[in-house]
């Protein structure tokens, strides 16, 4: 069996309930199904204990809970940079110390909660001035459109930070949770919502780590190799970084008929593994790596196979001066995996969407503020009267304005019959 090599040594800087899921899953990931061997490292920082509890504990992966905010932040983005500013000294310590040795740290962050999208810009600062200046990119997952006006309000405000920012940060890898639940949707087996969200975070980390095996693991066939240099080269270049997986059969491949692989292969581009809906003319660069059972590799990677790889990369990314393609053997038995990276891209329109749905959520909100409240204006048209009436024989029999008003009489006794008994 072929031993399995990283090419980077990733850390992983979870902030709030969903980056720290994501990290600690990251974290979780082992060398191979024959090396149980934990390559990567992972700082959990949140601050609400309970949600942080609530994480495994792994012996590569360290929690720290904000002091002063153990409840939490409700939402309050404010409220979450001002939690990372009360604790700043002890998260810098943290960081110089647990990452010292990573070739790259993601950020990972869930957009629209309090914690980690309030903490998310000093975070970039933190790693920027730390040492770690080209070394870090982002691990971003967007909101589903309906959790809510204040879920998007605070996720866009972040957006909108980070879209003036992106020609200085590293990759940013926007995760798509709208995508990935209709997707989840679509499979038989049903699951738990919290069954559900794991599978999604193992699929992040499991595609993140494939990415970095295959740069280090496999024996090229052919002339071209996408090495461990080309991929750090990716995750420092700014801007989005799109990833596609396509997995086929070999036996379901005809070389000669390109109909039996390519459609399925443009499919995976364009959808892609975590969000969907780039502008793929952006892209500063881009890169495929085709790896095969090794049985099949040579039969497989004939020119024709490849050159037609090459030219629908060519056509999807036309800016570019080149679209390597590259080809390895490997041990997976009876199976072809595409892998597609591309880089620079602009955000997804996904993004945009969210943008549409909050602008809609704020005005159905200032409608429904200037709704007239059909109650409170009964309420208010109703006014109290200033006499009591009354019902008694005497008013009625005197009812003359003029004549004096008799003098109020007690309230009869409604036991007096009792003082006649003998």
């Amino acid at each position: 069996m072929l031993d399995m090599k990283i090419s980077l040594k990733y850390g992983f800087f979870g902030w709030g309930m969903g980056g720290t899921s994501i990290a600690v899953d990251c974290a979780d990931i082992p060398m191979s199904s024959a090396d149980p061997t934990r390559p990567y490292t992972s700082l959990l920082i949140n601050s609400n204990e309970i949600d942080l509890d609530k994480l495994p504990n792994l012996p590569n992966a360290k929690k720290l809970l904000l002091k002063g905010y153990g409840r939490g932040v409700g939402r309050d983005i404010v409220l979450g940079q001002k939690a990372f500013e009360d604790n700043k000294e002890m998260i810098t310590q943290e960081v110089v110390s647990y990452f010292k040795d990573r070739d790259y740290i993601f950020i990972s962050c869930g957009l629209g909660g309090g914690t980690g999208t309030g903490a998310l810009l000093e975070a970039i600062r933190l790693l920027h001035t730390s040492g770690f200046a080209g070394r870090f990119g982002l691990l971003l997952t967007l909101p589903r459109r309906n959790e809510g006006r204040k879920v998007l309000s605070n996720a866009l405000q972040r957006l909108q930070t980070l879209k003036r920012a992106m020609s200085g940060l590293g990759a940013i890898i926007v995760v798509d949770n709208e995508q990935l639940f209709q997707v989840g949707l679509a499979q038989e087996k049903p699951a738990s919502v919290e069954e559900f969200m794991k599978s999604c975070n193992r699929h992040i980390a499991k595609l993140l780590h494939e990415l970095n095996t295959v740069t280090s693991s496999y024996i090229p066939v052919g002339n071209y190799h996408f090495d461990a240099s080309e991929w750090l080269n990716m995750l420092r270049s700014s801007g989005c970084l799109h990833i596609a997986k396509c997995v086929l059969p070999i036996k379901d491949i005809d070389v000669s008929s390109p109909v039996t692989y390519m459609d399925k292969i443009k499919q995976s581009v364009l959808n892609g593994e975590l969000s969907t809906g780039y502008d793929l003319s952006d892209a500063a660069s881009s890169a495929v790596s085709i790896v095969a059972d090794q049985s099949y590799a040579n039969e497989l990677f004939t020119h024709a196979f490849v050159e037609e790889v090459q030219s629908f990369l060519q056509s999807t990314t036309p800016t570019l001066d080149e679209n390597p393609v590259a080809t390895y053997g490997a041990d997976q038995p009876g199976l072809v995996t595409i892998y597609t990276v591309v880089s620079g891209l602009n955000f997804p329109n996904s993004v945009g969407k969210l943008a549409l749905e909050a602008a809609e959520l704020e005005r159905l909100a200032e409608e429904r503020s200037q709704k007239t409240d059909a109650i409170a204006a009964a309420l208010a048209g109703f006014n109290k009267q200033a006499k009591k009436e009354t019902t008694d024989l005497e008013s009625l029999l005197f009812d003359d304005d003029s004549s004096p008003a008799p003098e109020p009489k007690a309230p009869k006794d409604p036991f007096d019959f009792l003082n006649e008994l003998k």
